[in-house]
């Protein structure tokens, strides 16, 4: 199994292979150092992949560019790469080993090595102490000020001793959760989206700024079956099971994608949408295009779509380039425009300041 990217944004540290600072159209990331790699986490300034039984980090670490380095790890135990997750923000990078509940983990600025820790993925909670048996961690993601587990069994942990978080109040088992820099957004294979957090910036989807502790569900999407859910910096995206997109949370420059007067596209949209609104993308001729939705991503402040057609729409902040087009043309987009357009199928993905496409061959 090979495969591919093709990555358009930020290569300010040379995470991505290239020559370039920064790529304003897709461009096909080749193979370095002859390793054939699976992309596992990006950051604004560097990448972590995994060739063979091994993990790597290229771009800016330890006060370098343009790093390409093995991460050692293991401390002498024998572990397999395909076991392992990774992730971090800006001040801590994390490492887990998803079936031996065990993580490493490495301070940005004052750590050179990583430091062990088991993880404790205990329920004390009555009745879903049968629940500790057979636990296995199938996500793991960073905000600004925690880490989130998702587990097997449906279930969050958050924190460093993982802490659980109670949502046995949701509709359906979490099958999926993701977060920005303050809030976080999960997934019930019921099709139910609940988030939490801060909600300064309307990212909450409930209609207020108010900050929430604890999961609580959207309601304006309680009557829609959503099936993928995806978080930027402030804010959200829902991708429904008829191929309609919800977005909501600040639109600061245009990362929400929606277009209120079509026949005045320059009229400034409102910088905020504080509930889910439906996304509707017009061709150049300002006509609606009517094609699914098949995927979605989130950066800090941009969007990107998947069309049934493989096409890939993006709309937002191009400072990097990240939307594929010319950032001194387009600095920033206020609506869905097409970039991007395959014969074969792929896979969508969003960095901080990049937009990245995979494809996967035999």
């Amino acid at each position: 199994m090979s495969t591919r990217y093709k990555f358009s944004g930020n290569n300010l540290f040379g995470q991505w292979f290239l020559n370039e600072p920064i790529l304003e159209k897709f461009q096909l990331v080749s193979k370095n150092h002859g390793l054939d790699f699976k992309l596992m986490h990006m950051s604004w300034s560097h990448n972590v992949f995994q060739s063979k039984n091994a993990i790597y980090v290229s771009g800016a670490w330890d006060n370098n560019e343009n790093v390409v380095k093995r991460l050692d790890l293991f401390f002498g135990v024998e572990l397999k790469a395909t076991d392992l997750l990774a992730a971090g923000n800006d001040d801590f990078f994390y490492v887990v080993d998803v079936k031996r509940l065990t993580i490493w983990i490495m301070h940005h600025e004052f750590d050179k090595t990583f430091t062990f820790y088991p993880l404790d993925l205990k329920f004390t909670l009555g009745k879903m102490e049968k629940e500790n048996n057979d636990i296995e961690i199938v996500k793991m993601i960073v905000s600004n000020k925690s880490v989130y587990f998702l587990t097997n069994k449906g279930c969050i942990f958050t924190g460093i001793p993982p802490i659980y978080l109670d949502t046995r109040h949701c509709l359906g088992r979490v099958c999926d959760v993701a977060c920005g820099y303050e809030h976080c957004i999960l997934l019930t294979d019921f099709g139910h989206v609940y988030t939490w957090g801060s909600g300064k910036r309307f990212q909450l989807g409930h209609g207020d700024i108010e900050d929430i502790d604890k999961p609580q569900e959207v309601d304006a999407l309680a009557g829609i079956k959503i099936t993928k859910i995806a978080a930027g910096g402030y804010h959200c995206l829902a991708l429904s099971e008829f191929g309609d997109a919800y977005t909501w949370g600040w639109n600061d420059e245009g990362q929400l994608g929606i277009l209120d007067n079509v026949e005045h596209p320059s009229i400034e949209n409102p910088i905020q949408y504080s509930i889910p609104k439906l996304i509707d993308i017009y061709d150049e001729n300002g006509e609606i295009v009517t094609i699914d939705i098949v995927d979605i991503a989130c950066g800090s402040k941009h969007s990107a779509l998947k069309l049934a057609d493989n096409t890939v729409w993006t709309s937002g902040y191009n400072k990097y380039g990240q939307l594929g087009l010319s950032s001194k043309m387009f600095p920033s987009v206020k609506y869905f425009r097409k970039v991007y357009e395959s014969c074969i199928n792929f896979k969508i993905m969003c960095g901080i300041w990049c937009t990245v496409i995979e494809t996967t061959s035999n």
